[in-house]
């Protein structure tokens, strides 16, 4: 008997037979092949969104400030660490070297005071401890430190004056000596100034303000040390406290100021300029002595030259 296949499908079944013979593969296998289409459509959406906020999120990152990202970093990295450290440490010391690299300067004041307030052990306060050791200070000069350096450089700046002035005084006190005034002409140096105090007796007659012919020849002979200053020139008037009133002078006020006028006059017929040259009167509002008594009211009884030698 022939065994071949093809012989044998041959003799059993004619070709019609095979082509009326309905089909006996599976009618539903188009569906796994749009199945495969699908799944494949589907991942490749979800890889295209992950990449799509992969990328959102670097540039997010990118944008934000340095500060932001160095505050937001150390949230992440350094609470895990220390709570491990205290959950998992057989031993209470932990190496100052590891706390330094974990915690950054910035955030050590924001995980200490947690630490130390949950009261967990000598573990803490060894871990942070050091890292508050090696924690930046902000150096700050004590409000003493400036005062005292003030006062410092106040005291040499005063000292300096003294001498200038003690210097200056010698100086004016040997030029009067030498014009013969030593007698009628007190000298102070005071804040960079020079003053001449010149009693009234000396300058005018009692109750005028007119410079007798002596009180003029004594201030020609100070014209050649009031050249040598520079700067204004301040004449001031100065009386006792008894009032004065006349027609002249209705009061104390007037007598100081005309007297301190008649220098002025005086000086600006001497060729000094008069641009440098001001009168003041202070009546008897600034008594160097006491009114109460003759010797005092004669003391207060004064004509002031107010000169200064340097800027």
């Amino acid at each position: 008997m022939n065994k071949h296949p093809f012989l044998k499908l041959q003799s059993s079944q004619s070709l019609e037979d095979l082509l009326a013979q309905p089909s006996t593969r599976n009618s539903q296998n188009w569906l796994l092949t749009y199945l495969d289409v699908f799944v494949l459509i589907v991942m490749l959406v979800i890889t295209l969104i992950t990449i799509s906020n992969i990328n959102t999120e670097h540039q997010a990152d990118a944008d934000k400030p340095q500060a932001v990202k160095a505050k937001k970093a150390p949230a992440v990295t350094c609470l895990p660490v220390a709570t491990s450290a205290v959950a998992t440490a057989p031993s209470p010391v932990v190496k100052d070297e590891h706390v330094q690299e974990i915690v950054p300067t910035e955030n050590k004041a924001k995980i200490n005071p947690d630490i130390s307030n949950a009261k967990t052990g000598s573990i803490e306060n060894n871990s942070i401890l050091p890292a508050l050791a090696t924690a930046p200070e902000n150096k700050v000069t004590p409000k003493t430190t400036t005062d005292s350096i003030a006062k410092s450089i106040d005291s040499k700046q005063t000292a300096v004056n003294s001498i200038e002035e003690n210097e200056l005084q010698q100086q004016l006190t040997k030029t009067v000596a030498e014009f013969g005034l030593d007698k009628t002409v007190n000298i102070k140096v005071a804040q960079g100034y020079a003053q001449l105090e010149i009693q009234d007796n000396v300058l005018f007659k009692s109750s005028e303000a007119d410079l007798t012919a002596s009180g003029g020849a004594l201030i020609k002979r100070l014209i050649p040390l009031l050249k040598q200053s520079v700067g204004l020139i301040l004449i001031e008037g100065h009386t006792d406290n008894i009032p004065i009133k006349t027609a002249q002078f209705p009061s104390n006020w007037e007598l100081g100021a005309l007297r301190a006028t008649s220098v002025l006059h005086f000086l600006v017929l001497q060729q000094l300029d008069s641009n440098r040259l001001r009168a003041i009167t202070y009546a008897d509002t600034m008594p160097i002595a006491d009114n109460s008594t003759p010797e005092g009211r004669e003391k207060n009884r004064r004509v002031n030259i107010l000169i200064k030698f340097s800027e």
